[in-house]
């Protein structure tokens, strides 16, 4: 299931972050990255709870910085991060 949304959607989220000054946008950038890499991978199918973990909390990260919460923005993408690697890492790490 690909998402073609999603590209737009984060150069919009970090285009407005960066506006707002808050230093979380790159960080939030790389998670994103790293969802996408996992659902490349096969995550969803084949680390479903770690993927949809992380990406739960990418986007509760993304709504504490829109929100102006960058503390609480980063620590969610701490979280969102870990899980996707994981998720990544669970998957074959981009392998097929």
């Amino acid at each position: 299931m690909k998402r073609p949304w999603m590209g737009l959607w984060a150069i919009v989220l970090i285009a407005g972050l960066s506006a707002a000054g808050c230093a979380t946008a790159n960080r939030i950038s790389a998670a994103q990255a790293t969802m996408d890499q996992a659902r490349e991978a096969g995550a969803v199918y084949k680390a479903p709870f770690e993927y949809k973990a992380g990406e739960a909390y990418l986007k509760k990260a993304v709504v504490e910085a829109e929100e102006g919460d960058c503390k609480a923005a980063d620590s969610f993408t701490v979280d969102a991060q870990a899980y996707a690697t994981k998720a990544l890492e669970m998957s074959g790490g981009g392998a097929k």
